[in-house]
């Protein structure tokens, strides 16, 4: 059973227990242990600042408060339960217990995300969002049924690892699409899954996790790449390209010509 599920001695005010005997926090304070959870995969130790940041890129349907003040509000409170650790440095720390529930929700929220692309066939686009409706209601039996419907997948649509699958959080050999060198042949590993309307730019250029990519032509000082994928060529700014993780091609991962 991976660390995030194992029951709690203490429940703290803002849980609850389910039937199966795991603590639950409130869906407000899942949704920061979320975004500490994927800072702390993109090796962010964040500030105040930096997590309102990250909870603006939430859906509005979350209804959390984005301002700074309310922010530090519920670090403070998140403190106090054990979860997190507010550094000299400013920094905000998930401490064991909220490292375990970050794993928790991360898992949900993935799983939630193939639920919606594989199993209710919606767009890429819609998964984000609609993940993030669903995380908060599965229950450690669905999740169960759900992991075995899917086929215990490692990763998560847009790239990131499913906590307790055996993915890495990141390969050692990805790097930004920004950097890629100019016709080397790479796969994408991971893409941003906050923006809608990108999303939907990229799933329908095939950028994608595990599809071929190579750059055509960049131009730095204009910050402009233009991007082969398996079905089109696109332009994309650099900024955009900066957000997607590329592997290159192994030789084992080549096509095998009879």
């Amino acid at each position: 059973m991976p660390r995030s599920r194992r029951a709690a001695h203490r429940v703290s005010p803002d849980a609850e227990m389910e039937e199966d005997g795991l603590e639950r926090f409130s869906a407000v304070t899942e949704n920061y242990l979320l975004c500490l959870y994927r800072l702390w995969e993109d090796t962010v130790t964040p500030t105040v600042t930096q997590l309102t940041d990250a909870i603006k890129q939430l859906p509005p349907t979350e209804g959390l408060g984005s301002s700074v003040p309310s922010v530090a509000g519920m670090t403070r409170r998140m403190q106090k339960q054990g979860l997190v650790d507010i550094g000299s440095d400013k920094r905000i720390r998930l401490t064991r217990k909220g490292f375990e529930g970050g794993e928790d929700i991360a898992r949900r929220h993935r799983l939630a995300e193939w639920l919606v692309v594989r199993i209710l066939e919606m767009d890429l686009e819609c998964a984000y969002i609609e993940a993030h409706r669903l995380e908060h209601g599965i229950s450690g039996e669905l999740e169960a049924r759900l992991r075995e419907r899917l086929g215990y997948p490692e990763k998560s649509p847009f790239g990131r690892p499913i906590p307790g699958a055996g993915a890495p959080p990141l390969p050692p050999n990805c790097i930004t699409l920004d950097t890629a060198a100019k016709d080397a042949e790479y796969l994408v590993e991971r893409i941003p899954e906050e923006d809608r309307n990108l999303l939907k730019f990229l799933d329908e250029a095939q950028i994608v996790p595990e599809s071929r990519v190579s750059v055509a032509e960049a131009t730095p000082y204009l910050g402009v790449m233009t991007v082969s994928t398996p079905r089109t060529r696109v332009s994309m700014g650099f900024n955009v390209a900066q957000q997607i993780l590329v592997r290159p091609v192994e030789e084992e991962e080549e096509p095998v010509h009879q």
